[in-house]
Protein backbone atom coordinates (compact mmCIF):
# COMPACT_ATOMS: atom_id res chain seq x y z
CA UNK A 1 0.00 0.00 0.00
CA UNK A 2 3.01 2.56 0.32
CA UNK A 3 4.47 1.65 -2.17
CA UNK A 4 0.99 2.35 -4.24
CA UNK A 5 1.27 5.42 -2.65
CA UNK A 6 4.31 6.77 -3.48
CA UNK A 7 3.55 5.45 -7.08
CA UNK A 8 0.86 7.86 -7.62
CA UNK A 9 2.36 10.77 -6.00
CA UNK A 10 5.27 10.66 -7.96
CA UNK A 11 6.35 12.67 -10.90
CA UNK A 12 5.85 9.56 -13.11
CA UNK A 13 2.14 9.94 -12.84
CA UNK A 14 2.31 13.24 -14.43
CA UNK A 15 4.17 11.61 -16.84
CA UNK A 16 1.85 8.39 -17.62
CA UNK A 17 -1.24 11.06 -17.45
CA UNK A 18 0.19 13.16 -20.29
CA UNK A 19 0.91 9.73 -21.58
CA UNK A 20 -2.19 8.62 -22.30
CA UNK A 21 -3.47 12.11 -23.35
CA UNK A 22 -1.22 12.35 -26.01
CA UNK A 23 -1.97 8.84 -27.73
CA UNK A 24 -5.55 9.10 -27.05
CA UNK A 25 -5.38 12.29 -28.88
CA UNK A 26 -2.98 10.87 -31.90
CA UNK A 27 -5.84 8.28 -32.22
CA UNK A 28 -8.65 10.31 -32.25
CA UNK A 29 -7.75 14.18 -32.47
CA UNK A 30 -11.39 14.92 -32.22
CA UNK A 31 -11.67 13.60 -29.15
CA UNK A 32 -8.75 15.92 -27.68
CA UNK A 33 -11.11 18.75 -29.49
CA UNK A 34 -13.88 18.07 -27.85
CA UNK A 35 -12.43 18.04 -24.17
CA UNK A 36 -10.75 21.22 -25.20
CA UNK A 37 -13.90 22.84 -26.39
CA UNK A 38 -15.93 21.45 -23.31
CA UNK A 39 -13.18 22.23 -20.76
CA UNK A 40 -13.93 25.91 -22.37
CA UNK A 41 -17.91 25.30 -21.79
CA UNK A 42 -17.04 24.73 -18.11
CA UNK A 43 -14.87 27.82 -17.69
CA UNK A 44 -17.63 29.95 -19.27
CA UNK A 45 -20.61 28.18 -17.16
CA UNK A 46 -18.88 28.96 -13.84
CA UNK A 47 -18.18 32.66 -14.90
CA UNK A 48 -19.72 35.70 -12.86
CA UNK A 49 -22.68 36.34 -15.17
CA UNK A 50 -23.07 40.83 -15.42
CA UNK A 51 -25.69 41.77 -17.65
CA UNK A 52 -25.18 44.58 -19.31
CA UNK A 53 -26.76 47.99 -19.05
CA UNK A 54 -26.20 49.58 -21.93
CA UNK A 55 -28.21 46.70 -24.48
CA UNK A 56 -31.81 45.88 -24.56
CA UNK A 57 -32.99 42.93 -26.34
CA UNK A 58 -36.96 43.25 -27.84
CA UNK A 59 -37.86 39.58 -28.33
CA UNK A 60 -41.20 38.37 -30.23
CA UNK A 61 -42.92 36.17 -27.59
CA UNK A 62 -46.48 34.70 -27.18
CA UNK A 63 -47.62 37.69 -25.77
CA UNK A 64 -46.14 40.08 -28.93
CA UNK A 65 -48.01 37.11 -31.18
CA UNK A 66 -51.32 37.23 -29.29
CA UNK A 67 -51.11 41.11 -29.89
CA UNK A 68 -50.16 41.44 -33.26
CA UNK A 69 -50.67 37.90 -35.05
CA UNK A 70 -48.80 35.15 -36.81
CA UNK A 71 -45.45 36.00 -37.64
CA UNK A 72 -44.08 37.40 -40.17
CA UNK A 73 -46.77 40.73 -39.37
CA UNK A 74 -46.96 43.42 -41.84
CA UNK A 75 -44.47 45.41 -41.49
CA UNK A 76 -45.14 48.86 -40.45
CA UNK A 77 -45.47 47.05 -37.42
CA UNK A 78 -41.64 46.93 -37.23
CA UNK A 79 -42.04 50.97 -38.64
CA UNK A 80 -43.63 51.99 -35.50
CA UNK A 81 -41.46 49.72 -32.90
CA UNK A 82 -38.19 51.73 -34.42
CA UNK A 83 -39.87 55.01 -34.33
CA UNK A 84 -41.03 54.26 -30.59
CA UNK A 85 -37.42 53.50 -30.03
CA UNK A 86 -36.31 56.52 -31.21
CA UNK A 87 -38.36 58.58 -29.55
CA UNK A 88 -36.79 56.92 -26.29
CA UNK A 89 -33.36 57.97 -27.36
CA UNK A 90 -31.72 54.43 -27.97
CA UNK A 91 -28.66 54.22 -29.61
CA UNK A 92 -28.05 51.73 -32.54
CA UNK A 93 -31.40 49.78 -33.30
CA UNK A 94 -30.56 45.73 -34.59
CA UNK A 95 -33.16 44.08 -36.31
CA UNK A 96 -31.54 40.08 -36.95
CA UNK A 97 -34.32 39.96 -39.65
CA UNK A 98 -34.14 39.06 -43.47
CA UNK A 99 -35.88 40.41 -45.53
CA UNK A 100 -35.41 38.92 -48.21
CA UNK A 101 -38.85 39.17 -50.23
CA UNK A 102 -41.57 41.87 -50.05
CA UNK A 103 -44.06 42.33 -47.90
CA UNK A 104 -47.10 40.28 -49.40
CA UNK A 105 -49.50 42.75 -46.61
CA UNK A 106 -47.91 46.46 -48.26
CA UNK A 107 -45.99 47.55 -45.20
CA UNK A 108 -42.01 48.08 -46.83
CA UNK A 109 -42.91 51.87 -47.67
CA UNK A 110 -43.74 52.42 -43.63
CA UNK A 111 -40.52 50.23 -43.01
CA UNK A 112 -37.88 52.05 -45.20
CA UNK A 113 -38.68 55.09 -44.21
CA UNK A 114 -38.35 54.26 -40.60
CA UNK A 115 -35.24 52.98 -41.45
CA UNK A 116 -33.71 56.30 -42.75
CA UNK A 117 -31.50 58.26 -40.61
CA UNK A 118 -32.57 56.24 -38.04
CA UNK A 119 -29.37 53.98 -37.34
CA UNK A 120 -31.00 50.84 -37.98
CA UNK A 121 -29.02 47.78 -38.73
CA UNK A 122 -30.12 44.40 -40.44
CA UNK A 123 -29.72 41.23 -41.46
CA UNK A 124 -28.23 39.28 -44.34
CA UNK A 125 -27.25 35.78 -45.07
CA UNK A 126 -24.68 33.89 -47.08
CA UNK A 127 -26.10 30.67 -48.44
CA UNK A 128 -24.67 28.25 -51.31
CA UNK A 129 -27.84 27.97 -52.72
CA UNK A 130 -29.04 31.38 -54.46
CA UNK A 131 -27.51 34.95 -54.65
CA UNK A 132 -30.06 37.67 -54.29
CA UNK A 133 -29.95 41.78 -53.10
CA UNK A 134 -26.67 41.26 -51.33
CA UNK A 135 -25.22 44.41 -49.79
CA UNK A 136 -21.01 44.36 -49.75
CA UNK A 137 -19.07 46.46 -48.04
CA UNK A 138 -15.95 48.85 -49.02
CA UNK A 139 -13.42 47.24 -46.33
CA UNK A 140 -9.74 48.07 -46.82
CA UNK A 141 -7.49 45.69 -46.89
CA UNK A 142 -3.61 44.93 -46.04
CA UNK A 143 -2.29 42.39 -47.66
CA UNK A 144 -4.37 39.51 -49.01
CA UNK A 145 -6.68 38.56 -46.32
CA UNK A 146 -9.42 37.14 -48.62
CA UNK A 147 -7.74 33.74 -48.37
CA UNK A 148 -8.62 33.59 -44.22
CA UNK A 149 -11.99 34.51 -44.35
CA UNK A 150 -15.29 32.07 -44.36
CA UNK A 151 -16.50 32.15 -47.97
CA UNK A 152 -19.84 31.25 -49.46
CA UNK A 153 -21.31 30.81 -53.15
CA UNK A 154 -23.79 33.73 -52.23
CA UNK A 155 -25.71 36.07 -50.26
CA UNK A 156 -29.35 36.68 -49.68
CA UNK A 157 -29.75 40.40 -48.57
CA UNK A 158 -32.90 42.86 -47.77
CA UNK A 159 -34.94 44.00 -50.47
CA UNK A 160 -33.43 47.14 -52.52
CA UNK A 161 -35.70 49.32 -50.03
CA UNK A 162 -34.72 48.37 -47.20
CA UNK A 163 -31.04 47.88 -48.15
CA UNK A 164 -30.66 51.50 -49.03
CA UNK A 165 -32.51 52.79 -46.08
CA UNK A 166 -30.85 50.87 -43.31
CA UNK A 167 -27.82 52.45 -41.85
CA UNK A 168 -25.87 48.78 -42.08
CA UNK A 169 -26.56 45.32 -43.09
CA UNK A 170 -24.31 42.63 -41.58
CA UNK A 171 -24.80 38.77 -42.20
CA UNK A 172 -25.53 36.26 -39.51
CA UNK A 173 -24.05 33.29 -40.56
CA UNK A 174 -22.67 30.55 -37.58
CA UNK A 175 -19.62 28.54 -37.28
CA UNK A 176 -20.19 25.47 -35.45
CA UNK A 177 -17.37 23.58 -33.89
CA UNK A 178 -16.95 19.90 -34.30
CA UNK A 179 -19.25 18.90 -31.68
CA UNK A 180 -22.25 20.82 -33.27
CA UNK A 181 -22.54 23.16 -30.60
CA UNK A 182 -22.29 27.05 -31.84
CA UNK A 183 -19.57 29.04 -29.94
CA UNK A 184 -18.93 31.83 -32.56
CA UNK A 185 -19.82 33.53 -35.53
CA UNK A 186 -17.22 34.74 -38.19
CA UNK A 187 -16.78 38.50 -37.70
CA UNK A 188 -15.96 38.73 -42.09
CA UNK A 189 -17.38 36.92 -45.05
CA UNK A 190 -16.03 36.87 -48.67
CA UNK A 191 -18.17 35.90 -51.91
CA UNK A 192 -15.48 36.14 -54.61
CA UNK A 193 -13.91 39.53 -54.09
CA UNK A 194 -16.33 41.02 -52.05
CA UNK A 195 -16.50 41.44 -47.83
CA UNK A 196 -19.38 40.86 -45.90
CA UNK A 197 -19.30 42.20 -42.61
CA UNK A 198 -21.10 40.20 -39.77
CA UNK A 199 -24.21 42.13 -37.91
CA UNK A 200 -21.81 42.99 -35.01
CA UNK A 201 -19.11 44.31 -37.21
CA UNK A 202 -21.49 46.96 -38.48
CA UNK A 203 -23.45 47.49 -35.29
CA UNK A 204 -20.24 48.84 -34.24
CA UNK A 205 -19.12 50.43 -37.55
CA UNK A 206 -22.66 52.56 -37.49
CA UNK A 207 -22.25 53.15 -33.35
CA UNK A 208 -18.65 55.16 -33.88
CA UNK A 209 -20.15 56.85 -37.13
CA UNK A 210 -18.01 55.36 -40.29
CA UNK A 211 -19.57 55.68 -43.41
CA UNK A 212 -20.03 51.76 -45.27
Amino acid sequence: MVLIRKILTHWTTAFITLFIITYIGLQDPSGKEILRLKSFDYLLANEEVVPSKDITIITIDEEAIEKYGQWPWKRDVLANLIEELRAAEVGVIVLPILFAENDRLGGDEALAKALKDNFVVVAQTGTNQTSKNGVPRGVAKIGNPLDWLFSWKGMVGPIESIGQNAAGVGTTNISPEIDGVVRRMPLLMKIGDDVYPSLAIEVIRVAVGESG
